[in-house]
């Protein structure tokens, strides 16, 4: 494993003018490079994905995945607002006002339709004050984004209603958990509704939302091993792990970014103290040469060395409390497989140094950007706006399809024809983080003092979901 850090840390330091300050004129530029991207993506899904979930970017068809809501215009309902295209906008959210309705005998996974359709809703109430949209009246503890969301999280709460208050992961909208509906879930699907039920009793006055999801992410946490390490999946009738696997990626990942985020979001020590628990537990077992590997989480033993691109997430959450050392290093590496591959592999071995065979695709993960975006906003270190740079030269080359951009199936040996079907939702998170870090001017979403509700203060603490 040393030998592999040493080569791709060379390799991330031995880039040409990788170092050299971008001038105004040249983030302008590449700003309007990431927008040109999503309004591609965007169009292909309105053109022919509109009103299903989803468009199929090489086939031009529309799909549903999660419910039929629509899912890919609600998710790009704050990336409009953020690019400043408020006309669209305009369209967009009377589209959605149109078109939604939860009242479905469908079954949906809890977690997605958390982060996608309630985090959407919510990220983009919070902004209207930035659109021409007329607010209502008691904005912002009142509108119709705000009664959608309401709507949706009433019909989520009843998955919370078990013996250790961990959520199942499917629930139909209309009935209720499904009978025969496993109690095995991911760590992630239960620890990730803090930001969003948070901010949605804040601005409601209902705690039902926030209790629930703070009493999830206790309950996993309760459970935790001696190690201090939580696995990866968990019984919620009974509050026992299934599996030996402890990481910080598949599976786990948005626990602890909730945890921190959520924490900081809502004035939450408790949550901060949790996730400092965790965060030396995962630094002292799972933490290799700047790498984190997956672990034993009963012993701290390695169970396999390998990088997950959705590992990526961390370098950015040690950014925002403040450990930018520890994440630099590790960002370095991350950005070193980038830079050899033209993109992150789902899942790179550390012994031999290359992709593996079972998961070399890359389906357009936001968290790596996301993370540079942290560090450079931290540290100024010009190495990481040009680290982006490359990055959005990269994907608009090897994976922009007809209508949308696509999975790269091979990107160690990437050719036009092993580009795959993916969701353009994906794109638009991936977009909008590659804006943000282009980006220098100031993202004020505060809302205005409001005496009739708990309005967060969005300027230092970031509502930033996984939507």
């Amino acid at each position: 494993m040393e030998r592999v850090v040493f080569v791709l840390v060379f390799l991330a330091f031995c880039v040409g003018d990788g170092h050299a300050v971008m001038s105004e004129a040249e983030m302008i530029e590449y700003r309007e490079r990431a927008r040109q991207m999503f309004r591609h993506a965007y169009d292909g899904y309105m053109q022919h994905g509109f009103p299903f979930d989803e468009v199929k970017p090489l086939s031009c068809q529309g799909f549903n995945t999660w419910g039929n809501f629509s899912l890919t215009l609600v998710d790009s309902l704050s990336t409009l607002i953020i690019m400043g295209n408020t006309s669209e906008f305009e369209n967009a959210y009377s589209k959605v006002l149109e078109a939604l309705d939860f009242d479905k005998d469908f079954v949906t996974s809890v977690f997605e339709s958390n982060i996608r359709v309630l985090g959407g809703l919510l990220s983009a109430h919070t902004l209207l004050h930035r659109t021409t949209v007329k607010l209502d009246p008691g904005w912002p503890c009142s509108g119709r984004l705000l009664d959608l969301a309401v709507d949706l999280a009433d019909r989520l709460l009843p998955a919370f209603d078990t013996p250790t208050k961990m959520p199942y992961g499917s629930i139909n909208l209309r009935h209720g958990v499904p009978e025969g509906e496993t109690p095995v879930t991911c760590a992630a699907g239960v620890g990730t509704f803090i930001v969003e039920f948070g901010v949605l009793s804040r601005l409601t006055g209902d705690m039902r939302y926030e209790n629930a999801a703070l009493a999830a992410m206790e309950a996993l946490h309760r459970a935790r091993m001696a190690t201090g390490l939580v696995q990866s999946h968990v019984d919620v009738q009974t509050g026992r792990f299934t599996v030996r696997e402890s990481s910080i990626g598949s599976g786990m990942d948005s626990y602890f970014e909730y945890m921190l985020k959520g924490g900081v979001l809502l004035h939450n020590r408790h949550l901060l103290d949790m996730f400092a628990e965790h965060y030396q537990s995962i630094r002292t077992y799972l933490h290799r040469s700047d790498w984190y590997v997956v672990g034993d989480a009963q012993t701290g033993n390695v169970i396999s060395g390998v990088y997950q691109s959705l590992d990526s997430f961390f370098p950015g959450l040690q950014t925002l409390m403040g450990d930018t050392r520890a994440a630099s290093r590790t960002a370095y590496l991350y950005t070193a497989v980038w830079r050899r591959f033209g993109a992150v592999p789902e899942m790179y071995d550390l012994s031999s140094g290359t992709p593996r065979h079972s998961h070399p695709q890359y389906p357009l993960r936001p968290e790596l950007i996301e993370s540079l975006m942290y560090l450079y906003r931290a540290t100024g270190d010009p190495y990481w706006l040009d680290t982006g740079r490359g990055m959005l030269e990269s994907i608009d080359q090897i994976a922009k399809c007809p209508c949308g951009y696509g999975t790269v199936c091979t990107p160690f040996s990437f050719k036009r024809s092993m580009l795959q079907q993916c969701t353009c939702c994906t794109c638009h998170c991936l977009i909008s983080r590659l804006v943000n870090l282009v980006h220098r001017e100031s993202n004020n979403v505060c809302a205005p003092n409001h005496r009739k509700c708990d309005v967060i203060n969005l300027c230092k603490a970031l509502l930033g979901s996984e939507s």
